[in-house]
Order: C-alpha cells, then structure tokens, then sequence
C-alpha cells in the first residue's frame, strides 16, 4: 500500500497506483513466510506493475491489468534471488564466526555488514532494472498487438480486486474452500462461454 501511495504521489495517477498496490497486497495473502518459506517477492511485482504502469501511460483497468499480469514474473524471480542472497549471508555469518574465534581486528563485522548491504543494495537494483526493461519489451510488443481490444473489454477495478481477493480466501487454508473456489470458477468461466452473463 505504502509503495503505491509514494509512487503516485511521485508521479501522478495516484488512483491507478493505489488500486494497483492494493491488487496485489491481496493477491499476496495466501503466502505468509513462515520459517524457511521465502514468499514470492511481492515489492518486485508491485514495482515492476506500477513502473510499466507508468512507463506506458495505462490508466484503464483492462490496459493496467495487462502491466500487473507482466510484474508477476518478478515475484517469483525475486524469491530466487532473496534465496541467493540469503545463501551469501550465511558465508559473511561463518566470516563472523571465525573473526569471534580469533579476532583479527575491530573493523571485521562493520566491513562485512558494509559489504553486505552495499552488495545487496546493487544486486537488487540490477535485477529490477533487468528484469523490468525485458517485460517493458515484451508488453510493448503485446500492447502494439492487442491494445485496441484489450481497451474494449468492460473490465472494472471492482471486478480485478475481487479476482485478486481470493489469495486472502485461499490463506484461510481450508481443503474445502479450496475445492469450492476451483469448482466456482469453472462453472463460472463455463456460464461466461455460454453467455449467460
């Protein structure tokens, strides 16, 4: 939420980058990192959505849906990455646990804490400029395909927030609400096909 509201503050449509945020806070409730589970990288998918967003000027929930279909990638991508990260940590903690057994100097912990953060800090940066210019590509080349249809559809911010609200329903992790959920959306998608609504 924070996310979305600094970011449409900083550059505008501040609407569009609430409910964007919003979109995917609730998609991102089933995963709770719990122990050693490294949750998709929900700030990469947020940034990344809101950042094509921008870039490409879409505003309108179907054009904008498009932007948060292609920041999905960066969530799982950025797990990884955090799982790498948190792998480089361990050796700076065994770094630690040698310079407790024999000292070698006062500066030990503050290089390797310096180090750490700094390497952190570009890693993470490098990835998201990476990761965000390949799916700009991609959406670029899908938005100068298919924009003049995907603006058509009648796709409203209530209907994208309700699909995304069913990560909190699926947290509750009940077997059969899960049974439930799934069944609902293939009579749902079925009725769609006949068109019945």
């Amino acid at each position: 939420m924070v996310i979305g509201l600094v970011w449409g503050l900083a550059f505008g449509n501040l609407t569009s980058c609430l409910y964007i945020a919003i979109f995917y806070e609730l998609l991102w409730l089933d995963f709770i990192p719990v122990g050693t589970f490294i949750p998709p990288h929900m700030t990469a998918a947020a940034f990344t959505g809101l950042a094509l967003a921008t870039y490409f000027g879409l505003d309108s929930p179907p054009l904008v849906f498009l932007a948060l279909i292609f920041g999905l990638p960066m969530a799982w991508l950025g797990a990884k990455l955090d799982r790498n990260l948190r792998d480089r940590l361990n050796r700076s903690y065994s770094a630690v646990l040698h310079w407790v057994r024999r000292p070698a100097g006062d500066d030990v912990p503050g290089k390797l804490v310096v180090r750490t953060l700094v390497g952190k800090l570009i890693v993470s940066w490098l990835f998201f400029l990476t990761g965000a210019g390949g799916l700009a590509v991609l959406l670029h080349f899908v938005l100068n395909q298919y924009a003049g249809f995907l603006a058509g559809l009648e796709l409203s911010w209530k209907q994208l927030l309700i699909a995304a609200s069913l990560g909190g329903l699926l947290s509750l992790r009940l077997r059969s609400l899960y049974l439930s959920v799934g069944v609902g959306a293939v009579a749902l998608g079925f009725f769609r096909l006949a068109g019945i609504f």
